[in-house]
């Protein structure tokens, strides 16, 4: 079993350099790191090189969704992952320590996993949980979100928390069984940023695949939150993808994707 990690730099230098998680994963036999580098960046292509990261400049930019199937792709085509391996999306602010690593390479060996969030916390000290796992949301959900901050759609993650079919979890720390990620045709590349996520694992809950909380696999999300910012283009983006998650028909495979253009 191998782990093969998809990292996307959208001008994340910096703090991809500053965390070194890049580093401390490479220090695993059963993984391997794909960095690609939407604007290519001779800071990052540098460091990766000295740490022994797969570095993979884009020639034009691509959204989330393009850039995680583009990695899959070269972790199939060029690295060699098979059906049993995972293919896990990790957002460039997420830091995760040697002790954590060990722990999600156990949970993975020892489970029959085939979608897998994380214990994610937005601080080191483990007092405040991030969103990364919420209840599906309806069209009225984001608005009511936008407008009156309402909070409906998160869920309270204690010890003895059980997910199940009404939740999905963020891309910024996906773990996805290969065979599944391909069988979905990966992300759908309609949409460029958000959204990307609470469609894939919709398509995966039709498809019947499991999802799985793994609770004693910790890291931090210094989470950012670009799309709050009124009519930035990360707000419009935000607007678009809510849309076409809201309105477009639901099939299992993506329906624009390298992967694949079958729907069904």
């Amino acid at each position: 079993m191998t782990l093969f990690i998809s990292i996307a730099s959208h001008l994340d230098h910096d703090i991809i350099i500053n965390l070194d998680v890049i580093k401390t994963l490479n220090e695993f036999d059963e993984i391997k790191v794909v960095c690609r580098d939407n604007i290519p960046n001779s800071k990052l292509k540098a460091y990766c090189e000295r740490v022994g990261a797969h570095y993979i400049a884009n020639n034009h930019e691509q959204g989330f969704a393009a850039n995680n199937n583009a990695n899959f792709l070269f972790c199939k085509e060029t690295l060699g992952m098979q059906d049993q391996d995972y293919f896990i999306l990790l957002n460039p602010d997420i830091d995760i320590v040697a002790e954590q690593v060990t722990n999600l390479i156990t949970a993975l060996a020892n489970k029959k996993i085939e979608l897998a969030a994380c214990n994610l916390y937005l601080d080191k000290e483990e007092m405040v949980h991030d969103d990364n796992v919420r209840l599906y949301p309806k069209f009225t959900s984001f608005i009511k979100t936008y407008l009156l901050n309402d909070k409906s759609t998160m869920v309270q993650r204690g010890k003895d928390f059980e997910i199940g079919g009404s939740h999905w979890i963020n891309g910024s720390f996906m773990i996805v069984q290969a065979s599944a990620y391909q069988s979905l045709s990966g992300m759908d590349e309609q949409f460029y940023l958000y959204c990307e996520d609470l469609d894939f694992c919709y398509r995966a809950k039709i498809k019947g695949y499991k999802l799985t909380y793994l609770e004693n696999v910790k890291a931090v999300h210094f989470k950012r939150r670009d799309s709050r910012h009124f009519l930035s283009k990360y707000f419009f983006w935000h607007v678009k993808s809510v849309f076409i998650y809201s309105f477009k028909s639901k099939t299992i495979r993506a329906k624009k994707s390298q992967l694949g253009m079958q729907t069904q």
